[in-house]
């Protein structure tokens, strides 16, 4: 009797090469509020919120005063983390949303930002781009 390895071989392979290039899920929602210009800098307050909260190792929040710029903001936050931020930064989580205190930064008319998830596996989640004004 013949045994046939081929099909459980196959069907091993393509599990292990759809896991591999899986996307992780991105965020659903996020924006950055600002307080009012005092000597043209302002405080700001980033809001995301997340589809899910397992297995996520950092998100990463940029902000620029233009498209594709991220001369504003620009940092890695460690999830759950609110220890060891730069001046200014805050941590803070209630169920899926996250809300980060993002420190002065100088002020602009509109702020364009992106947010992505890295996971635990090391993928990336999509960016989630918003523009705020």
């Amino acid at each position: 009797m013949k045994t046939n390895y081929f099909l459980p071989f196959l069907l091993l392979a393509m599990l292990v090469l759809s896991s591999l290039t899986a996307k992780a899920q991105m965020p659903v929602d996020a924006y950055v509020t600002t307080s009012a210009p005092v000597n043209d800098m302002v405080e700001g307050t980033g809001f995301i919120t997340l589809a899910d909260t397992n297995q996520v190792d950092l998100i990463e929040l940029k902000l620029g005063s233009g498209d594709g710029l991220y001369d504003l903001f620009n940092y890695s936050f460690v999830f759950d983390q609110s220890s060891g931020l730069p001046t200014g930064c805050d941590w803070n989580r209630v169920g899926s949303k996250v809300i980060l205190k993002l420190g002065s930064f100088p002020f602009s008319d509109v702020q364009f930002g992106m947010v992505r998830i890295k996971y635990h596996n090391g993928i990336y989640s999509d960016i989630y781009s918003f523009v705020t004004n």
